[in-house]
């Protein structure tokens, strides 16, 4: 499979939850939909103690899925990986009128995370995305720029001695 570069990023809406490889090849960025917790991940929660250790073992089956997964995604191209969840989807990268990417927010609704993308399109489709961890930002950071010029907007930058991405010092 030819690739150039990829990033983990977890897709945030109101109503689900789902991680995604994001993939940057030629002019697209292909999302791969790796699966997510959907609504569950925040009805557990509601369960006290319970509802933690069934939420800590339903994240463990999706992480093994997800592992599942890419080792198949390693034998295929981009377009049949399109083909494997209806939620997964690309973005012809002139189409994206705004990119932004921030440092995390002091209040995480979905978990830990190391910094924040938001992408919108021409066609006013705004798709917000988090970094679980740093490995995954720092990816973004290294492929991004590039691709998306004038559009990216940096609202951080990286600490070298913190190893994290920061609001920028004025």
């Amino acid at each position: 499979m030819k690739t150039n570069r990829l990033f983990d990023a977890r897709f945030i809406s109101k109503n689900t939850d789902h991680m995604f490889r994001v993939y940057v090849q030629d002019s697209d960025l292909y999302f791969v939909d790796l699966g997510g917790l959907g609504d569950l991940g925040r009805v557990t929660i509601h369960f006290g103690l319970i509802g933690m250790l069934i939420g800590a073992a339903i994240k463990k089956k999706a992480k093994q899925k997800a592992e599942d997964l890419l080792q198949r995604f390693e034998t295929q191209d981009l377009e049949s990986l399109l083909r494997e969840s209806k939620r997964s989807f690309k973005i012809y990268i002139p189409e994206i009128s705004e990119a932004v990417i921030d440092p995390p927010t002091r209040f995480a609704m979905h978990g830990k995370q190391a910094g924040r993308l938001n992408l919108k399109t021409r066609a006013d489709n705004n798709y917000k995305f988090e970094f679980d961890n740093v490995d995954s930002l720092r990816a973004a950071l290294d492929a991004l720029p590039g691709l998306l010029n004038g559009t990216l907007r940096l609202n951080g930058e990286w600490n070298e001695s913190k190893k994290k991405f920061e609001k920028k010092k004025t």
